[in-house]
């Protein structure tokens, strides 16, 4: 009987083991995935206009944004009192303005100024770090939202990232539906 219970714990040792390691390796390469897919995303999508959008107005302070055909929520955010096309991105830590996109919105920025690595689908680049003073969607205004700045090359429509979206109240996804509250 001893020579069957030798196979069963050996099994029993082997499958413990990999399951540590895919415990403490898993977090790390899903955490990785989910923070370059969105941007890889982004800057595959075509750069003209962004999708069509339909809005609905739950409340004041609330905004409902459906995602378009393929699946991203685009809107018209008013940033420095311009408005600029961007893609909802909850990957994204920071907002990232197209250089294009700054410039009209009145931010200047210089070659010096390009001193944060970024890794993206096209390879490295550098972005430079602002400030913006304000940025409004529909109805709702956030100040002092930190953004970079990044060659129009490397990114094709501007990101609205969670710099914006963790000083709402509230923002979550249901279905094909997005909700920011302030």
């Amino acid at each position: 009987m001893s020579w069957r219970k030798e196979p069963v714990m050996r099994n029993i040792l082997l499958a413990s083991v990999a399951l540590i390691i895919i415990g403490v390796a898993a977090p790390k390469f899903l955490t990785s995935l989910i923070q370059s897919r969105p941007q890889a995303i982004a800057e595959k999508a075509p750069a003209q206009a962004a999708p069509a959008r339909t809005r609905r107005y739950a409340a004041i302070g609330q905004v409902e944004i459906r995602s378009a055909a393929n699946g991203h929520f685009y809107l018209d955010a008013e940033i420095e009192g311009e408005k600029i096309a961007v893609m909802v991105d909850t990957g994204a830590t920071i907002v990232a303005l197209r250089e294009s996109d700054a410039r009209r919105a009145g931010i200047r920025v210089y070659d010096d100024d390009f001193t944060i690595p970024l890794s993206t689908a096209n390879g490295t680049t550098y972005a430079a770090p602002v400030t913006l003073d304000s940025v409004v969607v529909d109805d709702i205004e956030i100040r002092n939202v930190r953004a970079v700045v990044v060659p129009d090359e490397q990114l094709s429509i501007s990101l609205l990232g969670t710099s914006f979206l963790n000083k709402l109240r509230r923002f979550e996804i249901s279905g094909d539906t997005l909700t920011f509250e302030n």
